[in-house]
């Protein structure tokens, strides 16, 4: 973790972080269009004629998937267990992380004042959730019975 926080504050992953930033901003804008909301990007902010959010810094699930990765990588597990789990984890951050954006804009329209408790309390205290299970879940994969195999015969 601590080289986590090394790296995101280095001018080369501000510059990372920010065309990061930009990609999420632009999934997400398309997921709202798909669900009929008539929303259109400009940098990092997600604007309708009924809200706009911003996706700034700590709204990119970065944090987490470090968590989660440096959790894995501590436990005595083989590399392809462990790489599994980070992609697999990696990837199912991200794709909440949109949820996350996607959930925060409707928020947002439909219950404005519940919008800061769901940013700044819900959203991470789900994050850190699904990193403890996501660990525990992929630690009880890890050390399940290996199958061994026989000429074709298990």
């Amino acid at each position: 973790m601590a080289l986590y926080y090394l790296l995101i504050l280095t001018p080369f992953c501000d510059r990372l972080l920010y065309a990061y930033l930009g990609l999420n901003a632009r999934m997400a804008h398309s997921i709202l269009n798909w669900f009929g909301q008539d929303t259109h990007v400009s940098e990092l902010t997600i604007r309708s004629a009924r809200f706009a959010i911003a996706v700034r810094r700590g709204c990119d699930a970065i944090e987490p998937s470090w968590f989660f990765c440096a959790a894995l990588l501590s436990f005595p597990a083989s590399s392809r267990q462990k790489a599994v789990g980070i992609l697999a984890g990696t990837a199912l951050f991200q794709a909440l992380n949109l949820i996350r954006i996607v959930s925060l804009y409707f928020v947002g329209i439909f219950y404005p004042k519940f919008f800061g408790t769901a940013h700044v309390e819900v959203w991470p205290a789900v994050f850190i959730l699904v990193a403890i299970l996501l660990w525990l879940g992929w630690i009880r994969w890890a050390q399940r019975p290996v199958k061994v195999r026989l000429n074709g015969v298990a």
